[in-house]
Formats: C-alpha cells, structure tokens, sequence
C-alpha cells in the first residue's frame, strides 16, 4: 500500500434510486453482504443535480449495526433532522451547494452540532485547495460529475487524491464515482481511505463477490 498508508482502504457500497420500491430493493442486496460496515445513500433535489432521488422522509428506521452516511447532492440544504430520525450517522454536503465557503463551514458546524459526523464533497471542476480551510471529518473527492450512477471516471482524479493528502495528510479522504475493479487499487494507492461503489457492486450479478473482490484489489 505505500509506506505512508499502513491502513486499509474500505470499500462502502452506495445506493442510488428514485424511488422506495427501488431502494427497498438494493437495501436487501446490500446489507446482506457479508463484511459491509458503511453504506451510503445518495440523495438528489432535481436542482443542485438534475436526478430527483428518494427522499429522507420516504426512509423507514436504518440497520444501526451499520455506519449510514447521506450524499446530498441537494442545493444549500439545512433541516438535518431526518436524517438523524432515519439512523443516518455521517452527512456530507458539497462546497458547490453553497453561496459562499462561510455557508459551507457554518453548515459543517450544525450538521457537527447535531452529533453526526460531517463531510464535505467537492466536484471534478472544483480545486482541491478550497478543503484546506474546511473542517470537516471526511472529504469526499467525485470522480464522476455527480448524479447519477454508472459513469466513467474521470482522469486525473487520482492525482486529485493525492494533491489532497499532501494538504490535509490525517483526513479521511473519500472517493465516488466510476469505481471499477481496473482502477480502484489506483484510487487506494493515491491516498484514498473510503472507496465508494455503486453500479461495480450493485450492477453485478453478484454483489458479495463484487464487493470482496474490491477490497482485494484495493489492498493488494
């Protein structure tokens, strides 16, 4: 793994749909998977991106045996409290969702407030430096443009990564986005402690399999 990183890479897989039925369905597949610890859910406002996803309200109570995390790809959200409701335990919201930096920390400190851990998000186009002054307990690096699951990741986003260890070398760097088995020993090997996975888990005829194969790669 590098000398610098003795720790291991995990690999969280990530539920995104439209509807209830739908994430009702995927929720199965998922938490049956021997060894998940972290799922995250994605959520979409039909503004900040142009997919309209499940909403927190339509959620029952989340398994508290596992680490929930909510990706909201939602413009300026600030009422947090279903998500909490729901079992949600880790939010993360995206720089670009803000009108300015003070709006991303004041929201950062609320949803820190709140007891949940916090994360903050950024997009391909945004520069890696604006997290500097960000405090936040994990930052997630897209490597797709946010929305919708199933895209090709994007070149030079593990350079992204690793740009972002050297300025923050103790943060919990998150990676999501176009995580395949041929790339993700690459995002790993940059730096990366959580690796999101959508479609490379979900889309397989085996999700299990998918899954451990995943973590095998990501700390061979």
């Amino acid at each position: 793994m590098g000398d610098s990183k003795n720790k291991m890479a995990q690999i969280v897989p990530a539920i995104l749909e439209h509807t209830k039925e739908a994430f009702l369905q995927k929720l199965s597949l998922v938490s049956k998977i021997p060894g998940v610890e972290r799922i995250q859910v994605d959520f979409g406002d039909g503004e900040f991106v142009a997919a309209k996803l499940l909403s927190v309200d339509e959620m029952s109570n989340l398994n508290p045996a596992i680490h929930w995390e909510a990706h909201l790809m939602v413009k300026a959200p600030k009422d947090f409290l279903d998500y909490q409701i729901c079992g949600f335990k880790t939010l993360i919201v995206h720089y670009e969702a803000y009108a300015s930096a003070v709006d991303v920390k004041q929201t950062l400190a609320e949803i820190k407030k709140m007891g949940f851990k916090a994360g903050i998000a950024i997009n391909p186009e945004t520069p890696v430096k604006v997290l500097v002054t960000m405090e936040a307990d994990q930052y997630l690096i897209m490597g797709v443009v946010p929305g919708k699951q199933g895209q090709s990741f994007i070149q030079g986003t593990t350079d992204r990564i690793a740009e972002l260890r050297k300025l923050k070398p103790n943060a919990i760097i998150e990676v999501d986005g176009g995580i395949k088995m041929d790339n993700v020993k690459q995002v790993a090997d940059a730096g990366a402690d959580l690796i999101i996975a959508g479609s490379a888990i979900v889309g397989q005829e085996n999700p299990a399999e998918a899954f451990e194969k995943l973590k095998q790669m990501a700390n061979q």
